[in-house]
Formats: C-alpha cells, sequence, structure tokens
C-alpha cells in the first residue's frame, strides 16, 4: 500500500477514476490515515487492526476537516486500537451519550414547563365520577380566577385561593412556597386557606403516587411542619345548630315557604342527619314507602346507605311533584333535581328570627337533639353515615333496620312535638315509638 506525503495539492488532484467505485490514497506521517474518494466527494477515513482484524472508519470530509486535525484525529484512533479499544464503539458510545444529554435537557425543560394548573386539571378530570356534585364545585370554586359575573346575583366573582400555586410551575412549589402562601392568604379569608390547604395536600399526594408526576415534584412539602403551623386551625362551629327551643319557630317558618319540595328538603335534612348532597340526589326508585325506608349515596361507603323514612316524612315526600327520577327536583335546574336552598333557608331563618344555620348545621342538629330521646350513639351514627367509632362502641354492629326505625320513629315524634306539629301515625307506626 502506496504512502505520500498529505499536501493540499495532492489531495485536491486526487480523484476517483470514472471506472471506479472508491480509491484510496495513504498519509505516510500519520499512520493508518487515508483519503477516500468516491464520484464526487472526498473524506478522511482511519485504518487499523484490532484483534488482528481489520477496521475501518471515517473521519471527516475534506473540506470540513484540515490535514493536520485528520492527522491528530488518526494518532487519536490509534492510540485507541494499541490500547485494545474498538474506536468504533468508543464513537458509537459518544454519540449515545450525547443523545442522551440531549434527550435530559429536553425533559428537564419540559419538567419545568408543566404548570400547576395543567396537572390540577387531569386530578380533577380524574376524580370527577368518585366525588360529589359539591365535593367537585368547591375544587372549581378555590381554583378559579375569578371576575367573571356571578351566576347568582350582581358583581364578579372572586379569585379563588389555589389560583396563584396553579399558574406556577410543577418543579417550583417548595415548602417556603406553601407557607408563604398560607400566610398570606390566611390573614383574609382564613377558612378558605384551610380548605385549599387540605384540597391541594391531596392533589400533591396523588402527585406523588403518579407515574408522570412523581418526579416533578418536591412530595414532602406538603408534609413541611413549618407550612403546617401557617394552616388556620379548623375551629368547630359551636352554634352552628337549632336548639330545642328554636324547633317551633323553625318549622312554622320553613313548612310556610311557597316551594314545598324545599320545605320537604330542609325538614328532611334535619330528620334524618342526611348530608346535602346524600338527600338531594335521593331518587324515587330509592325509596320504598311499604317498608318505609330509603336509600342514599353514601360518602363513606360506596354501596350507599339503607335508613329508616320515619311517618311524617314519609307523608311529605308521598305528595312531592313526580317531575322526573329525582325526589327533590326542579323544574329550573338544568340535571332536574335541586340544586341551591341555602337562599331559601336563610330566608326561613330571617322570618322566624333566628341565628344562621347552615345545611350542614342542621344536620349536627340530628346528632344533638337525639341525645334528647336518648338514641344509641351507633344508632346515631348508621343512620348518619358515620365511620364506626371505636371509642364511641366496644363492639361496633350494623343493626337491622327495624330496630333503626323504632329509634328514629322516637326521634321523629318528639321532634313533632316540640315543633307543636300534630301528625296522626298509625298504630302501627305507633307502636314502633315504645321502647319496651
Amino acid at each position: 500500500m502506496a504512502k505520500v506525503k498529505f499536501t493540499s495539492n495532492r489531495l485536491t488532484e486526487f480523484t476517483c477514476p470514472v471506472d471506479k467505485h472508491q480509491i484510496f490514497l495513504w498519509d505516510s506521517e500519520s499512520p493508518g490515515l487515508g483519503l477516500r474518494a468516491t464520484q464526487g466527494a472526498k473524506s478522511y477515513i482511519y485504518q487499523g487492526k484490532l484483534n488482528n482484524q481489520a477496521i475501518r472508519m471515517t473521519i471527516g470530509d475534506i473540506k470540513t476537516w484540515s490535514i493536520k486535525d485528520a492527522q491528530a484525529e488518526a494518532r487519536r484512533l490509534q492510540t485507541l486500537v494499541d490500547a485494545g479499544t474498538d474506536p468504533r464503539q468508543a464513537k458509537a458510545e459518544k454519540i449515545a451519550n450525547a443523545e442522551a444529554a440531549r434527550v435530559r435537557a429536553k425533559t428537564q425543560a419540559m419538567r419545568e414547563s408543566i404548570t400547576v394548573q395543567s396537572v390540577w386539571d387531569d386530578y380533577l378530570a380524574n376524580h370527577q365520577d368518585y366525588w360529589g356534585n359539591r365535593h367537585h364545585r368547591d375544587h372549581l370554586n378555590l381554583s378559579q380566577a375569578g371576575g367573571q359575573p356571578k351566576k347568582r346575583g350582581s358583581g364578579l366573582t372572586v379569585q379563588g385561593v389555589l389560583y396563584p400555586l396553579l399558574q406556577m410551575h410543577m418543579v417550583d412549589i417548595n415548602a417556603d412556597v406553601l407557607a408563604n402562601w398560607q400566610k398570606q392568604e390566611a390573614q383574609a379569608r382564613a377558612n378558605n386557606a384551610r380548605q385549599a390547604f387540605e384540597m391541594f395536600r391531596a392533589f400533591w399526594r396523588w402527585c406523588g403516587q403518579h407515574k408522570d408526576y412523581s418526579s416533578l415534584i418536591d412530595a414532602q412539602a406538603v408534609e413541611n411542619q413549618d407550612v403546617r403551623k401557617k394552616v388556620p386551625s379548623r375551629k368547630a362551629k359551636k352554634f352552628d345548630v337549632l336548639q330545642r327551643a328554636h324547633l317551633a319557630d323553625w318549622f312554622n317558618a320553613v313548612r310556610d315557604l311557597s316551594n314545598p319540595v324545599i320545605a320537604t328538603y330542609l325538614q328532611g335534612l334535619l330528620l334524618t342527619g342526611a348530608r346535602r348532597e346524600e338527600l338531594a340526589e335521593l331518587k324515587w326508585s330509592d325509596i320504598d314507602f311499604k317498608l318505609g325506608a330509603m336509600w342514599l349515596k353514601d360518602k363513606v361507603d360506596n354501596e350507599g346507605r339503607m335508613i329508616p323514612l320515619p311517618p311524617y316524612l314519609s307523608s311529605l315526600i308521598a305528595v312531592l311533584p313526580r317531575r322526573n327520577e329525582w325526589v327533590f327536583s326542579s323544574h329550573t335546574a338544568a340535571d332536574g333535581k335541586l340544586a341551591e336552598p341555602r337562599i331559601a333557608h336563610n330566608r326561613a331563618l330571617d322570618a322566624a328570627g333566628l341565628e344562621h344555620v347552615t345545611l350542614h348545621g342542621l344536620r349536627r342538629t340530628f346528632a344533638s337533639l337525639a341525645e334528647w330521646v336518648e338514641m344509641p350513639v351507633g344508632v346515631v351514627a348508621q343512620i348518619m353515615g358515620h365511620k364506626p367509632n371505636a371509642t364511641a362502641e366496644k363492639h361496633y354492629k350494623t343493626r337491622p333496620l327495624e330496630l333503626l326505625a323504632i329509634w328514629h320513629g322516637k326521634y321523629e315524634a318528639w321532634i313533632l312535638e316540640q315543633a307543636g306539629i300534630e301528625f296522626a301515625q298509625s298504630e302501627q307506626m305507633q307502636g314502633l315509638r315504645v321502647i319496651k
């Protein structure tokens, strides 16, 4: 294999004959360095032997590589071969490492660009089918941008407590950010700040268990003690109940409401202790008038729970208009069921001259007033759909409907007595009210 000293003129004059596919010219000063000429192209190559096997690899085009640089590269490749390394493999690994670095850089850029809002929307979409309407609506309200005309009343909606966090990138959320957010929001709206933190903590924990988001977050940010100290404490609503002395005025005002559906619904909340959404979602198919029972969609138990339908409440429900599948129907609501009874309830409270009591306060009232008839704690919990409380009951047991009906009937009868409502019950139901 003839060798010559590489010069610019020699490389320029060296061309591939038209009757050949390729020809080679070898450098006399750099072992293994050659020039390969094909029809229309010339490039430097390296050729050597590794483990008695010939190897060849391209260095680069003579238009981009100088003779000096090509010779240096050939010597470097020869050094690798002398050390027993295949330069082709080393080059492939270099390319692979460069590609991996490029992918990492691209992934990091994508990670840094993902906003909390985009993942929050995914979170809501994944949970909407499992949440009640009220719970889902609370998430939307506390994360809204604000500035939109109110659906009810005048003015614009207020920006939700969560909104500032949702505009940030996932990788930027840390304990300091959360602590400052809570400190600022708690000053103006403490209850919303606490509720928003609880929602965000559940969301962040979900992200930590999600394969697409776990690597984006600082999972311990919501568990940080400094952050937790900034979250306003939950204060029990000591006065969000009706007292025994309030019952007559409350029932009179509620029964005077022009909408019998709302009037029955409000009385149903107090007489059953049901959650507002549970009772609002009651369907006609969920009621058995003959058995004196109704089936509620339970927040705790996905299968729901069956509770007694006491006589007075049964008589109210029986005469309600059957517009659709919903017991508490509405001809104006988009989904056909009662949507917002709070306005009517507040109007009734004002008419009765009573302090404000929330709809959830009527559920609290059930639990509070049940003590007057000495209803067992376990019976109260089962009717209300509470989780079994081992502290209150040494051995939790599920009581049959007939036993629940005895206590529930006794409770309703006592409530009606305190409210001054006369209601004629059948002898059979009268018998259920008596504890033998």
